[in-house]
């Protein structure tokens, strides 16, 4: 191959068309690496876990200030109707939109940047979802959480146990990963707690 213009997996070939290109580098190329000075290991010193026990809790990142509150007061919270509930779901994961839908597929509530369409199909979808889904594994339960990343948008449903054959699902149109993904947990108890009084 005496074709300087192709592809060359030859090492020699490489290195004398590298020494006719750049002269400098080629004498750079030969020099021995300078090994690496660093420890292989960090040894740890006997304080190292009292100092970690003193360290003040972390604050869930990117949390409003009206989020910071400890986990026992976040999930005491009280809701009269399916719209305040939304309305604080919304606030807790700055989501773009909030809805509720029946076990029909009805629309109960919704808040935010709401289509022209509406919600209507959306709920119904996610109802037929949860169904077929939870005959993927009979065994393991009902099921909780659904997670749905679009490529322009994401779709998250919490479904409620049911109460009297009914039960409901709440989509979150867009959270924010960061505080929903913090907050999940304290999603989940406050709509249990709250759903025997929610209209």
């Amino acid at each position: 191959m005496k074709d300087r213009s192709a592809n060359s997996y030859d090492l020699k070939q490489a290195q004398q068309i590298l020494s006719s290109l750049f002269p400098a580098a080629a004498g750079a190329t030969r020099e021995n690496p300078i090994p690496d000075a660093s420890p292989q290991y960090l040894r740890l010193s006997k304080e190292f876990p009292s100092r970690m026990a003193s360290r003040p809790p972390a604050v869930p990142v990117g949390s409003p200030p009206e989020v910071l509150a400890t986990t026992g007061e976040a999930h005491q919270q009280q809701f009269p109707s399916w719209e305040e509930c939304i309305a604080w779901c919304m606030s807790l994961t700055r989501a773009e939109a909030v809805f509720v839908a029946d076990s029909q597929g009805f629309i109960i509530a919704s808040r935010g940047r709401i289509p022209g369409h509406g919600f209507e199909g959306t709920g119904a979808e996610l109802i037929c979802s949860v169904e077929q889904l939870e005959r993927v594994a009979p065994d393991a339960g009902k099921l909780l959480w659904l997670d749905l990343d679009f490529d322009k948008c994401r779709v998250v449903g919490f479904i409620t146990p049911p109460i009297d054959a009914e039960y409901y699902v709440v989509g979150l149109i867009a959270p924010d990963s960061s505080s929903f993904y913090s907050h999940k947990q304290i999603i989940t108890r406050t709509i249990l707690e709250n759903l025997p009084n929610l209209d």
